[in-house]
C-alpha cells in the first residue's frame, strides 16, 4: 500500500496538487449534498466578478428601466405637431458586497496520527469521504444558509440586515423599491379567515398593481410562506366555499365541515380567474445564538414578475490574492472554489510551536441584489387598508 504521506488526503494541503483534489471533492454530489439552496431558486449567480477597490471593497449597481405603456392620443387640428413627452431615466441603487467566513477546522498532530492509522485500514476513499462529510459539508451549508437568509430578507423586506453568526452585525443595504409598492392586505386582514374574502382581495390587489404599472397584463406570481398558506388560505371561509363548489358533483356540494388539503386548495385557487400564480416559500436557517431563524416573515406576501428576482453579486476573496503574493513562505496554502465561484476554500499548514496544524477555512464575498425592484410589491397581509 502507498505511504500515508503520498495519499490524496495529505495532498489536500499540498500547494501544487491540493487544489485539483479539493475541486474534485467539492464538485462531487456523492460526497457533498446541496442543502439550504433557497437562494438558487430565486437568484442567478452574476457571471461577472465585481471588481474591488484598493481597500478590497466591492460595490455593485443594480439598474432597471420601467416599461412605459402608451396612453390615449391627443386630438389635434390638421397639421398640428405632437406634444413632446419626457422619457424616464433608468432607476438604480448601489450596495457593498460583504465578506463572510464559516467556522474553521483545525487538525492537530494527534488527530493526524489517527488519520494515518485509518488510512492503513481503509485507504484514501474513507478519509476523503470523512473530510467531505465532517469538514466541508457544514461549511458549505453555512454559506448556503447565509445566502438563503439574505435572499429571503431582500425579497420580503426590500433590505438586508445581518445579525447572525459571531462576527460583525450590520445593516447591509436597502433596494430602491418605490414606496407605492409596499401594500396592505386589502379590506380585511388575511388573518381574519372568517370575514376576509381572500380570493377577491388578492384579485383586486393584483389588478391595482397592473393599473399602477400602466399595464394590461403581466405574468406575475404571489409568493407566501408555508405557514401563511396553511393558516390564512387553507382555513379561509371563501377558499373553503370555493373548493366545495369546484369539487361539487351533479350540483351537490362537499360537506361544510370539509378539511382542505393543500392539493385541493391549490387546484381550486388555480381555477379562480384573475389571480397571480401562487408560489409557496420554504426557507429556514440555524443561527448559533438564535436557533432556527427565517428571513421571510409569515405575514408578508410578495407579488412580482415570474422568474428570477435578481443576481448573486460576488467578488474575489482578498485572502487568495494577498496570501499568494505576500504570504509567509513557511505556511503552505492552496485555494479552490465551489458554487459557481461564490465560495472559496483555503487549506493551509501552520507551525504551532513544535508541531504542525492543518487548517481548512471557507470564505465568501457575495450578496443577492434585487433586479426587478420597480415591479416588486411587498404586502403586509395582517394589516388592513
Amino acid at each position: 500500500m502507498a505511504k500515508f504521506e503520498n495519499s490524496q488526503y495529505t495532498k489536500l494541503y499540498d500547494s501544487m496538487e491540493g487544489r485539483s483534489i479539493m475541486t474534485a471533492i467539492l464538485a462531487n454530489p456523492d460526497l457533498l449534498r446541496a442543502n439550504h439552496m433557497f437562494w438558487s431558486e430565486k437568484f442567478k449567480v452574476d457571471p461577472n466578478v465585481t471588481p474591488t477597490d484598493a481597500h478590497g471593497k466591492a460595490t455593485f449597481t443594480s439598474y432597471m428601466r420601467q416599461l412605459e405603456s402608451g396612453q390615449m392620443m391627443d386630438m389635434r387640428a390638421p397639421l398640428g405637431d405632437s406634444r413632446p413627452v419626457e422619457r424616464g431615466n433608468a432607476a438604480f441603487y448601489t450596495g457593498v458586497i460583504p465578506d463572510f467566513i464559516a467556522p474553521g477546522y483545525v487538525e492537530k498532530a494527534p488527530e493526524r496520527m489517527y488519520k494515518e492509522k485509518l488510512y492503513e485500514q481503509f485507504g484514501d476513499a474513507k478519509l476523503l469521504a470523512m473530510f467531505a462529510t465532517d469538514v466541508l459539508q457544514p461549511m458549505v451549508d453555512s454559506a448556503n444558509q447565509t445566502l438563503s437568509n439574505m435572499a429571503a430578507q431582500l425579497m420580503s423586506k426590500g433590505s438586508i440586515t445581518y445579525n447572525y453568526g459571531g462576527g460583525i452585525h450590520d445593516n447591509l443595504y436597502k433596494a430602491d423599491i418605490p414606496a407605492a409598492n409596499f401594500k396592505t392586505a386589502g379590506a380585511v386582514s388575511w388573518a381574519d379567515t372568517t370575514n376576509c374574502k381572500i380570493l377577491d382581495q388578492v384579485r383586486k390587489l393584483y389588478q391595482d398593481i397592473l393599473d399602477q404599472l400602466g399595464l394590461e397584463s403581466l405574468p406575475m406570481q404571489l409568493e407566501i410562506t408555508r405557514n401563511n398558506w396553511n393558516n390564512y388560505w387553507l382555513k379561509n371561509a371563501q377558499v373553503i366555499e370555493w373548493v366545495r363548489y369546484i369539487k361539487s358533483v351533479n350540483n351537490v356540494l362537499l360537506p361544510t365541515t370539509i378539511t382542505l388539503t393543500s392539493d385541493m386548495a391549490q387546484e381550486a385557487v388555480n381555477a379562480f380567474e384573475g389571480l397571480p400564480k401562487i408560489v409557496i416559500i420554504e426557507e429556514k436557517q440555524k443561527d448559533e445564538t438564535s436557533g432556527i431563524v427565517h428571513g421571510w416573515a409569515d405575514n408578508i406576501a410578495v407579488i412580482r414578475p415570474i422568474g428570477y428576482a435578481g443576481y448573486i453579486r460576488h467578488t474575489s476573496i482578498l485572502d487568495e490574492e494577498v496570501y499568494t503574493k505576500y504570504g509567509n513562505t513557511l505556511i503552505t496554502r492552496n485555494f479552490s472554489h465551489t458554487n459557481s465561484g461564490l465560495m472559496t476554500v483555503m487549506n493551509s499548514v501552520h507551525a504551532n510551536g513544535n508541531l504542525k496544524e492543518w487548517h481548512t477555512d471557507l470564505m465568501m464575498s457575495a450578496i443577492p441584489s434585487l433586479d426587478e425592484f420597480l415591479y416588486h410589491f411587498i404586502i403586509n397581509t395582517t394589516t388592513a387598508d
